[in-house]
This record gives structure tokens, sequence and C-alpha cells, in this order.
């Protein structure tokens, strides 16, 4: 039907409510749809939420939200001279994201197709947000397709995004502009964009998994007499013990539709400890994190009586035994624990330690893997504060969020806000150590923001009062801010606020502890399992690019594939093929090679030498005296 056609539909519908046989029916559908939600067909606009009920919903589905942040940012861009733009909602039809050509989105304020604009069908009537969220599935609907009429000078196409792990409905991706602008190609650039980004969340989902069993294997070994359930962030299970399977699925409670513990999904993730005490009173939490946000935990299912503890430093509560578990002879290294046998880094921790105690503000740069955040967290426990070191990725930081993250609000200072509201990131380091990681990529935009915060250390609660805090500050970047503030990307008057001490972590390849280095992550990831010093100087060898990081991940695979607790250079070669060049299999001759390369590398100069390596001149010559035939 032609837009006349479907004119002379629409006005019989509303008139007599009879539909038209030659009407699609996705549109039918939605008509009587609308009709039942009984919606007028005079009303001129979408409800607009408050600042505050937008901020909830954007806070809400960051994941959904940096999910699609790529692809609406290109294809925004392609959509800038288009008379369109591209639009991101959230499971309600309310917008939280647009992009795209500037005229059309001043245009859509007009009928509140904007940011906190609500677009279901029960909101607005038929339009494709609100008819893609009802029928989920691809739908477009143009000009006079759409219900109320002052809508009906818009086209649109969208496309539902749901979860990959469960299929549930996450938002809803959509392409607007004015009715004249109707292109059939809209909804297959939506359909491709909704594909990209329920891609992206799958890889995140994978990723996350990943990272939770890496956190499993790494503390196994105390919990080898319990029994326990992985589960990531949506409460969906990852790994389980046969018995604890069969206990979480035997209650009501943990049991969805099929899908086990789906019922904490729509729980907060800081509640879960609270809930699932109730349902299992002798279980125990582990909540996981990475750099950023919380990834999920591991409820620990106990056989015997137990006594609470509560560690303060990592706020998760444990549970100890009565009896020592079976495997606790061989005590597991702290794994935030900073390995420091190099003497370059050991001049490092030195004035870090130093500059800890006096509660100087630190800023360590180093390449990626390199251990800033391990040696932030030494720099916390060596500035003697009794309060929490509190990570921050500032990488991570939406811009419309950062002052609710940082600095909390208070409970009722907005609708929906949580029972209690929230002390925020700065508040929590109070007394302790607020470590911003990934400086380097913080926007301009909170730039401003972390200094205003640095020039009086007052925290300003959205909706509460202004409060003192007392924090140790500690930064870390991979970025060269020098450039970046050449660049106009970082303010110089910041960098000089975070680098009271400056200091530059090395890369795995050039310290001279990869040993010890080697037998503190295996400690960590299985303290049963022993490696050969023929295998650890295969690995010496190797560049590293991911530096500690990347043989920490690494190590745990080469303990999957142990044979009786023993990693031997057989098994490392098989997983992940011979070394780059024949080693003799002394780290004395590898740490011998890498002295001579550098010396090469600085054209015979021993200090500059001696220098890099963190080394003495001493050592130096008595490497070169080893090897007469070298030249120069």
């Amino acid at each position: 039907m032609d837009q006349r056609e479907v004119r002379v539909a629409w006005e019989k519908f509303v008139e007599r409510g009879a539909l038209s046989a030659n009407l699609r029916s996705s549109v039918a559908a939605s008509w009587q749809r609308s009709k039942n939600h009984q919606v007028t067909v005079d009303r001129a606009r979408a409800p607009l939420v408050p600042e505050a009920e937008l901020y909830r919903h954007r806070s809400k589905h960051a994941l959904l939200r940096n999910a699609a942040r790529s692809a609406l940012e290109s294809s925004g861009t392609f959509l800038s001279d288009a008379n369109s733009m591209m639009i991101l909602t959230d499971p309600s039809g309310l917008i939280v994201d647009t992009q795209g050509d500037a005229r059309v989105i001043d245009a859509g304020r007009a009928v509140h197709l904007e940011h906190g604009g609500r677009w279901s069908e029960a909101d607005i009537g038929t339009n494709a947000i609100g008819a893609a969220m009802a029928e989920s599935k691809p739908v477009q609907i143009r000009g006079t397709e759409h219900f109320c009429s002052e809508i009906q000078r818009w086209t649109c196409a969208a496309v539902p995004i749901h979860d990959p792990a469960d299929g549930e409905l996450l938002g809803v991706v959509d392409i607007s502009g004015p009715a004249n602008t109707f292109n059939p190609q809209s909804l297959a650039l939506a359909v491709s964009v909704g594909h990209h980004v329920e891609s992206v969340l799958a890889q995140s989902i994978r990723q996350d998994h990943e990272n939770l069993l890496r956190h499993f294997l790494s503390k196994r070994s105390l919990w080898a007499s319990d029994d326990c359930v992985v589960l990531d962030r949506r409460g969906m299970i990852v790994h389980a013990t046969e018995h604890a399977l069969s206990v979480v699925r035997g209650h009501r409670n943990f049991v969805a539709d099929g899908a086990p513990t789906q019922f904490l999904k729509a729980i907060p993730f800081d509640e879960w400890p609270l809930k699932v005490k109730e349902i299992l009173p002798n279980a125990s939490f582990d909540l996981v994190r990475n750099e950023s946000s919380n990834i999920g935990a591991i409820i620990l299912l106990h056989t015997r009586r137990r006594v609470a503890v509560v560690d303060r430093s990592s706020q998760t509560e444990k549970l100890r035994s009565t009896e020592m578990p079976r495997r606790a002879a061989a005590p597991k290294p702290a794994v935030t624990g900073f390995v420091a046998h190099d003497p370059a880094v050991q001049a490092i921790v030195r004035q870090v330690e130093t500059a800890a105690a006096r509660k100087m503000p630190i800023l360590i740069r180093g390449e990626t893997g390199t251990g800033k955040e391990q040696l932030a967290r030494h720099a916390h426990a060596a500035s003697g504060r009794s309060g929490a070191f509190v990570p921050v990725n500032c990488a991570a930081l939406p811009e419309s969020l950062v002052e609710a993250e940082l600095f909390g609000y208070a409970e009722g200072s907005f609708t929906g806000a949580r029972r209690g509201g929230a002390i925020g990131l700065v508040k929590e380091a109070d007394g302790g150590t607020l470590f911003l990681d990934e400086i380097g990529d913080m926007p301009v935009t909170l730039q401003a923001v972390l200094l205003r915060l640095l020039d009086d250390w007052t925290v300003r609660p959205i909706g509460g009062a202004r409060a003192k805090v007392d924090v140790f500050l500690v930064s870390a970047t991979n970025a060269t801010l020098d450039k970046a503030i050449l660049e106009g990307r970082f303010r110089s008057d910041l960098l000089y606020r975070l680098n009271t001490l400056e200091v530059t972590l090395p890369r795995l390849q050039d310290r001279t502890d990869f040993d010890a280095i080697v037998h503190h992550l295996l400690g960590a990831i299985d303290p049963d399992c022993e490696i050969t010093s023929a295998t650890i100087a295969n690995l010496a060898v190797r560049p590293w690019p991911g530096n500690i990081r990347e043989l920490r991940n690494m190590l745990a695979r080469f303990t999957l594939a142990a044979t009786d607790g023993f990693i031997d250079e057989a098994a490392v070669g098989a997983m992940i093929g011979p070394p780059p060049h024949k080693t003799s299999g002394s780290l004395q001759d590898i740490q011998r090679a890498r002295v001579l390369s550098v010396h090469s590398e600085t054209a015979g100069n021993i200090s500059e030498t001696a220098r890099r390596l963190g080394i003495s001149r001493n050592t130096v010559y008595r490497v070169l005296e080893q090897c007469p035939a070298r030249s120069g």
C-alpha cells in the first residue's frame, strides 16, 4: 500500500475500528495493540523521564551501551549527512543514546525522540521501537503507518537486541528520520548493527567466563574440601561441582524455566550474598571483580561446621573450617603480592614505599600487564592505612555517570535510587587508597571533575551534603602522557597533581627476576604444581608482549595440562611450540644474553647498559670478560 492508501486505512480504523485486509500484518497488529493500550491518536509526543531517572536507566544498562558504543559512533558518522539518526533504547523502550545528523536529532526533540523519551507502544502507539519490542523481530514503520498523527512525520526501522546467553530482550537499535527520507535499506543497517552489538556482548560474556574460571582455579586449593558453584554476573552457572549443582537445582528459587539461578539476574549484584544466605544459610560468597566492575561470584557450600571471618581489606566474606583443609600444608602466596628481585624494580619499590608512607601522590607508568595495579596495592600496604584499596578504571567511566560513580548519591535523590543511596568510589576509599587506572584514557571533560576533587578532597553526592575525605592517591597509565598533553588529550595541570613521584615499571623481558616471577605466579595459581628450571629458561627467552599478565595466563593453562602436578618442557612445547631460538637451559646464559644484547643496542656504553638492566657496571664488565671473542 502507498502512503495515501495507508492514510485511508488509518482513518477507517480510527473511526470504526475496522482493519484493512491490504494493510501490512505487523502494522495492523500494532494499531490494534495501540488501541488496546488506550493510546489516543492526538498524543503529540512520547513521555520524557526526568534527568535523574534517565541517569538510573543509563547506569543500569551500561553493559549494553558499552557494547553498542563503537557501532553507534561509526554508524552515526555515516548518518551524519543522511538526514537520519541512530537510536539505542533499553528494554522498556527508553532512549539512552543517539548518534547521527545533528539537525534530525534536534528535530526529534519536538516529539521527545531524544534521551529520556519512552517509545513503547503503550507510551506513544505504533512506532518501530515499540513494535520491535512487542513482536521481538525487526520492524520498519513509515509515515502514516504510525498510530499517532504527530509521529506520522517520521519514518523508522528498528531491531531488538537479545542477551546471547538466554535470549532476554536487552534493548532496541533504531534508525529514524523525516518521513520523506524513507529508505528500505535502513532496516538492513539496523539489523547489521544489532547483530554486531550481540556479537560484542557474546565476546564480553566469554571473556568474563574465562576470568571467572581463572579466578576459581587460582583459589581452588583453598576450597579443596568444599563444593562450589561459579556464577556469572547474570546469575548463570559457569561451573559447578556435581554435588553443588544438584543442591542449587534442587532448590526452587534457583530454577526458572530450566535456567539455574536466573532469579539472581533481577537482583542488584551487591545484594547477592544476602539473598543466597536466605536460601543456603551454610554457604559463603566470593565476589569476583575485574578492573572496573563485578563479573560474577563463587558460592561455597560447606559440609563441615565453620566459623565466619570477615576480610575487611577485600570486603569479601570468607569462612574458615574448624579443621584444617586437606591441602593447607602448602599455603598460597598473596595474589596481590609484588615480586621485586630485579635491582631496578627494587629501587622503584623503595621509592614507592617512601612516598606511600608520606601519602604523596604516585604515578606508575608501564606497558599493559607489567604489574601496575600490584605495585599500587603494595603502595597501599606500605602506607599503613586501614581503609580500603579502591581501584577505578578511568577509561570505563561514562561521562554522563562519572559524578554519581565517583561521589555517590543520597537516598531518594531520584526515582529508583537504591535504598540508603550510594557512597561513591571516592568515599569508599576514605581512610584508604584510591587507585586511578588507565588515567591517560580519561576523557578531557572528566579530568576537570578530578581536578576539582584534588583541590580540596571534598565529595558532593547527588542530593547529599558535602563531606571531606582522607584519600591516598595512586594513578597508573600505559599511555604517553607528554604526547597526550601536546595533542590536547590530557591536562598538564592534572599531571603535575598526580606525579609527585613518578616511576616506570620495566617490561617482563627486561627484568632479571623472571624465575622468581614464575614461581610466585605458579604458587598463586596452584601451590602443588612444580616446574623445571629448563622449562623456565624456555619461557624466559620468549617475547611476552602481554608481560606478567600474559605469563600468568599461560602458566594457568600449563597447570591444567600438568601430569601429577608437574609442568615439564615437553608439555610446554606441545602447547606453545619451541622457543624462538635455542637456549642452553640455563637462566645464567639467558641473563648473559640479555646483557650482551643491551650492550650492543647501546653501542658499547657500559653505564647505559647497566642503567637499562638495573645492574652494576661491574656485573656488565664481568659478563663481557666471559665472552672475550665479542668485538667492541
